[in-house]
């Protein structure tokens, strides 16, 4: 019988939320699953959730109050400490590691160094908003971001416009692979149900509220209200900070809602809603996107990081409206309110477009080459 190669999976596993642990339960659930064992090494600490004002960059990691800030720094020198000993234990095939900027960047570059001492391929994946986090480095601290890229036996990016960001401004010579965000083929579902008339939007507001657009979907809500034209507007993972200021604006009858919720409930609430706003100001590789595509959802998104390879042209599966367009965004919510049909069909060649480019079926030939350039196999 042969044995399959073990991959140790570095990275912010559950309870920990977020497209990183999403791709990566995604990951040990595919067809790959098939080919190799997976064993899990979180990262996790505890969450900043209820954070006013933004969210990422190197402070973050200070916000949430002094005892999280303790219990996160504790955790983490754990992490540390016991990821060698994992190592010699488990002794994987291949080490892979999700760093993708700031802080967990170069908590990421630790456990590549570490893995590399002890002489096991190293498969390293950024993402997030690693072009700020490039932006904002010195040119000391940029060349060592290059020095920790060069270092992995294969870069992992989460589309073609980052694999050229990379190549254009961090110069990587080695291997990089192109492993997108996806979901399982199974989550696709054509819609049962009849459309209502007034169409449902949904807009993931999260930790960061002002980096998701949340503030251009309040403009727009005013707009559209002025002008007689009824949509429905929900707010999902809604901090505290974020629905104080709802209710101070006055702005409660114009939006609903909902807290954080686990995956399932995102997925359901997903099914649910005709239009996702994706309308970020940055993105890597939005997986929520993804499962709205999926879950039956057409979109209006802004072409930031990988979200015009997911969308396609402009239209078409989605529209595509420029950060910060309040007026662009309304135009759009309108047409879906006053032109029957509209959200179906686009709806449905959304999904389309998913289930040719973006299911495990595809991607998993991607990774799995991924491991094996690794591996020198």
């Amino acid at each position: 019988m042969t044995t399959k190669p073990r991959v140790l999976m570095v990275g912010p596993w559950p309870p920990t939320t977020g497209g990183i642990t999403t791709f990566m339960r995604n990951v040990v659930a595919s067809p790959l699953k098939d080919q190799y064992t997976f064993v899990p090494f979180t990262t996790s600490r505890p969450g900043k959730r209820n954070v006013a004002g933004d969210n990422y960059g190197y402070m973050a990691m200070f916000r949430g109050g002094l005892k999280r800030v303790l219990q996160g720094i504790f955790i983490t020198l754990w992490h540390l400490v016991i990821f060698p000993f994992v190592l010699l234990v488990r002794r994987p095939a291949l080490v892979q590691i999700h760093a993708p900027d700031f802080q967990a960047f170069w908590e990421g570059a630790l456990y590549l160094l570490m893995a590399k001492i002890l002489r096991c391929p190293v498969v390293f994946r950024i993402g997030g908003s690693f072009n700020h986090f490039w932006n904002a480095s010195s040119p000391r601290i940029r060349n060592l971001i290059r020095r920790t890229l060069g270092a992995a036996d294969v870069l992992v990016v989460q589309s073609d416009h980052w694999r050229r960001y990379v190549i254009e401004n961090v110069g990587r010579a080695g291997p990089i692979v192109v492993v997108n965000n996806f979901v399982p083929a199974t989550t696709l579902a054509r819609r049962a149900e009849a459309r209502p008339g007034v169409p449902r939007f949904l807009l993931y507001a999260g930790e960061n509220p002002k980096l998701k657009g949340a503030y251009v979907v309040f403009e727009a809500a005013r707009a559209l209200k002025a002008r007689g034209i009824a949509v429905n507007i929900t707010l999902m993972a809604v901090t505290t900070p974020l629905r104080d200021e709802i209710a101070r604006e006055g702005l409660g009858a114009l939006v609903n809602q909902r807290d954080f919720l686990p995956h399932a409930q995102v997925i359901d609430l997903l099914r649910q809603t005709d239009v996702f706003l994706q309308i970020s100001y940055s993105e890597g590789f939005p997986n929520t996107l993804l499962e709205a595509m999926a879950a039956g959802c057409t979109a209006i998104a802004t072409p930031v990081g990988a979200v015009p390879e997911v969308v396609g042209e402009d239209g078409i599966a989605a529209f595509i409206i420029q950060p910060g367009d309040a007026v662009a965004l309304a135009e759009r919510m309108a047409r879906f309110a006053t032109e029957p049909g509209l959200v179906q069909t686009m709806a449905e060649r959304a999904q389309s477009r998913l289930a040719e480019k973006f299911t495990d079926r595809v991607v998993a030939v991607a990774l799995d080459r991924a491991y094996r350039t690794a591996m020198g196999s």
